[in-house]
């Protein structure tokens, strides 16, 4: 075989090679961006994921396990990295369960510890504390819960989101922190105020001078 062979056979080798790895990394459900933004005024945030792929939260294969699902652990205190804690999950106050999405079409927000027996379809963790609709537009998810129901209060939290194929972790984890928004400034609602009250006194006496008068 020439130089000229063997070069053409490595690139040909090589091409094969990016091609299945392209194959593979477009048939697992990847996290391309994410968020969760809170509004403060209305204590909400809105998480929203965009994938690699549109997911497929509803194909099971026989031991009843979901071709795509994920779960958020929210983290309260807002430290990352998320798993520091010893017991590793003392500072988690909430998990966000995609897999029960198919039990209801909407997804529940569990406690992390499971008391006594756990429910159905738990997979182990706690009580069912609410749940939330969802919207699925292509490979864009969005879903917005009570900073209450995830047990926040003050919109500062941090997250860790996994995702999982027929019930096996991808390998692959995304930390972050809330973003805030809708937060008044101080200053600025002080001084609001301020004018609105000032404005309004002048008016009544601007009225009693004409009244006099």
């Amino acid at each position: 075989m020439t130089y000229v062979q063997k070069f053409s056979v490595s690139l040909a080798a090589a091409a094969l090679i990016a091609l299945g790895t392209a194959q593979i990394a477009q048939a697992v459900l990847l996290v391309e961006s994410e968020s969760a933004v809170v509004n403060l005024d209305a204590k909400e945030v809105l998480f929203t994921v965009n994938f690699n792929k549109a997911p497929d939260f509803f194909t099971v294969d026989k031991f009843n396990r979901h071709a795509d699902s994920f779960q958020y652990f929210i983290d309260p205190d807002g430290e990352l990295p998320i798993l520091n804690a010893s017991p590793i999950y003392s500072n988690f106050s909430s998990i966000i369960r995609g897999e029960e999405i198919p039990v209801a079409s909407d997804i529940p927000i569990r406690d992390v510890f499971s008391v006594g027996a756990s429910e159905p379809n738990s997979g182990g963790w706690g009580k069912i504390r609410g749940s939330v609709p969802y919207s699925l537009d292509g490979n864009v998810l969005k879903f917005s819960a009570p900073l209450q129901l995830i047990g926040d209060s003050d919109g500062v939290f941090s997250y860790q989101l996994l995702l999982t194929e027929f019930g096996a972790w991808n390998g692959i984890t995304n930390e972050n922190k809330s973003i805030i928004t809708s937060v008044p400034e101080p200053n600025l609602a002080w001084g609001a105020l301020t004018f609105g009250a000032l404005s309004v006194g002048l008016r009544q006496k601007r009225k009693r001078k004409s009244a006099v008068s």
